[in-house]
């Protein structure tokens, strides 16, 4: 069901391009790392600043209301006409 779900948000483009948290051949470090090297050294190219903000939000989802995530999930789900999923 996992695979399933995750193949349907990346086939209708829910999820961010440079989300690397939880997708199969993102890594978390590596392509973080290059991403923002490849960043700052434009900025600096390009003589503009960089500025860098780093939270940490390994609790951020066991602070949400989980009923209002799957009320959302579930909206965001038939607006797109979703494959059957079970």
């Amino acid at each position: 069901m996992s695979n399933r779900l995750t193949d349907y948000m990346e086939k209708i483009s829910v999820l961010y391009p440079l989300q690397f948290g939880f997708r199969t051949g993102h890594s978390t470090t590596d392509m973080t790392l290059i991403n923002m090297h490849e960043l700052i050294t434009e900025a600096i190219d390009g003589n503009r600043y960089s500025v860098g903000i780093f939270l940490d939000l390994a609790k951020a989802f066991d602070t949400i209301d989980h009923s209002i995530l799957i009320k959302k999930i579930i909206c965001l789900w038939y607006k797109r006409s979703p494959p059957a999923m079970v």
